[in-house]
């Protein structure tokens, strides 16, 4: 019996904010957009950022190793948080599903750009708790993060669904035993979500 929803936040509890400031900084540095995700996310584990283990210059310098300068991060982080646009929708949702008896979180593979997000668009009171991979010391690509965090709502992987846009994080959670539910888009998402849960939910305006 399904007893927790677990949420990526970028991409799915939020737009895609940090895929936003890659596009951004590849059209003012003349870059090719497409690896640039995975060099950044790449750079994240290298540089220990994402874990909490180095700082925001370590990513940056691991980066620009890659890829040549970058001129200031700042304005990357800039971009980060505005475009990390909180999805009222999905704070509903995570509410409707608690009323109904779920447990539900946050997992996410973001850095302490989390808190800056959290500080401008409240959005972790919606959830019960919050897991940053920043705090956690694991990221989405161990399955040591995914048993934490089920560990830490006090439920069995095989009691949970996990939600994120990124295939290969919804894989290895599925690996762990989890129900995975890959987001596309919202109608999608709702019906993936209520199949998973064999309930409706949500509704689109």
């Amino acid at each position: 019996m399904l007893r927790a929803v677990i949420f990526d936040f970028d991409g799915v509890v939020a737009e895609r904010g940090f895929r936003g400031a890659l596009k951004a900084l590849a059209q003012r540095r003349g870059l090719d957009y497409p690896p640039l995700p995975g060099l950044a996310f790449q750079a994240l584990v290298d540089s220990g950022y994402v874990t909490g283990r180095g700082a925001e210059a370590d990513w940056w310098r691991c980066l620009e190793a890659a890829l040549g300068p970058l001129g200031d991060c700042a304005r990357f982080r800039a971009d980060v948080l505005a475009l990390s646009e909180v999805r009222p929708w999905q704070l509903t949702l995570a509410a409707e599903l608690a009323r109904a008896g779920y447990a539900t979180a946050v997992l996410s593979d973001h850095t302490d750009w989390l808190d800056d997000i959290e500080s401008a668009q409240p959005f972790a009171h919606a959830f019960g708790r919050v897991f940053n991979s920043y705090y956690l010391g694991a990221c989405k690509r161990e399955a040591a993060a995914f048993a934490a965090v089920a560990d830490a709502i006090g439920v069995d992987p095989a009691q949970a669904v996990f939600i994120d846009d990124n295939p290969d994080n919804v894989a290895r959670a599925m690996a762990l035993g989890m129900t995975g539910v890959v987001y596309r888009e919202r109608a999608a998402f709702l019906r993936d979500l209520g199949a998973a849960l064999g309930r409706p939910v949500g509704a689109v305006d």
